[in-house]
């Protein structure tokens, strides 16, 4: 995959079309690569792998040759992890042929640069398919985080476009342009169709925005829970810091109405980011930076005491004259990697290999605690009245 990255970045198109300023405000800073980062690039080039030789790219000797190269390049992987990694893989590959299979005729293509006509703005695609009638790019994110949807995403629409001006017409007229996001260890996949002319006219939008980026002595700045959630400034960034602070109180400053409430509530995760943020960039400035933070200190916080070899331990102790009773106990593992256990043992279908299929009534579910959420979360509103009638009743 290519090492060098466009100034205006899809994959940073939140950001930048949000916030115009943040391009020069960030151009000479990099990004430290996390672990997930690198657990990203892994998965990424594994997938282009499996898919290459799945789709005929590269013969078995090519395949070999490469997965041993690869194997040795995955150092953060574990076997179980490397495990998990290969069969969140297969499924990718499995939606790719299933969407080839859509449109008659199709090709697929694997890592395409393409360029979006913005200036300075191109990138790389994980999977363009292309037919007489379509053009579909697959964009594989390996993180578990929140699921990504393919509406109104403009890195997915950047990488679109890019693929219609690159692909479109040359085997056909090209009616639909889909987009696509594909999040396997979350079971979440997402499309958007779109219709060329619409989308070469969200681009026309894009383009003044890009030109503001790049070219403004002053250009505007745009702060959001979104736009500041991967920003290298977002913890230090005073236009951040005005936004999530500045309160209009009104009439009434003593008491906070209902409805102040909930949009304040609406707020709260901004904030949490915001206070994380600047955590981290005074912790990154004052430790690794050396810069002095008047009022503040770098410590060591956190350090427990620990086992390192819990069987020689166990062992030492024997041998001490205490009993395995004493001072071993037996623990059931946690749901979620039974499950993984049972999955790995399953011939039959993976979604309906779960603990309650194997244990059934031992698998139980607590309530759980109160929690306030938006009004269009999928779960049934409660209030005190109802969960004493279901005491009751229960």
């Amino acid at each position: 995959m290519p090492d060098l990255h466009a100034t205006l970045s899809p994959s940073s198109s939140e950001r930048w079309i949000s916030c115009p300023a943040s391009v020069q405000l960030t151009a000479d800073m990099k990004e430290p690569d996390s672990v997930y980062a690198l657990e990203g690039t892994k998965a990424h080039a594994l997938g282009e792998l499996e898919a290459s030789r799945a789709f005929g790219k590269i013969h078995h000797k090519e395949y070999d040759k490469r997965y041993k190269a690869w194997l040795k390049t995955a150092p953060i992987l574990d076997e179980e992890n490397l495990i998990d990694m290969r069969e969140h893989i297969k499924t990718y590959v499995d939606l790719i042929d299933e969407r080839v299979q859509l449109y008659p005729l199709s090709q697929v293509l694997f890592e395409q640069r393409m360029d979006t006509r913005i200036e300075s703005c191109w990138g790389t695609s994980d999977v363009v398919i292309v037919s007489p009638e379509h053009v579909e790019i697959i964009d594989l994110k390996y993180g578990q985080g929140v699921p990504v949807s393919a509406t109104d995403n403009s890195q997915l629409r950047l990488y679109g476009v890019g693929a219609l001006d690159l692909f479109g017409d040359i085997l056909g007229e090209t009616q639909v342009v889909r987009v696509t996001v594909f999040q396997p260890r979350l079971d979440s996949c997402s499309t958007e169709e779109l219709i060329p002319c619409n989308l070469r006219a969200w681009r026309d939008t894009i383009i003044p925005i890009a030109y503001e980026a790049l070219n403004s002595d002053r250009p505007r700045f745009g702060p959001s829970e979104t736009a500041c959630r991967w920003c290298p400034v977002a913890g230090t960034c005073r236009a951040r810091l005005e936004k999530v602070t500045q309160e209009d109180f009104g009439a009434t400053p003593d008491l906070i109405s209902p409805e102040e409430l909930g949009g304040l509530l609406a707020r709260v995760p901004e904030i949490k980011a915001w206070c994380a943020a600047v955590e981290a960039a005074a912790l990154r400035q004052a430790y690794s930076e050396g810069v002095t933070i008047p009022g503040w200190k770098v410590v060591l916080s956190g350090g427990k005491r620990g086992v390192e070899n819990e069987i020689a331990a166990i062992n030492l102790l024997v041998t001490k004259g205490f009993t395995h009773e004493e001072i071993a106990t037996l623990k059931l593992k946690g749901i979620g990697d039974l499950e993984k256990i049972i999955k790995s043992k399953t011939t039959g279908p993976k979604n309906e290999a779960t603990l309650e299929s194997v244990i059934g009534d031992l698998v139980t579910k607590s309530d759980g605690k109160p929690a306030i959420v938006p009004e269009d979360d999928k779960r049934s509103a409660i209030n005190p009245n109802s969960e004493a009638e279901k005491e009751f009743t229960g």
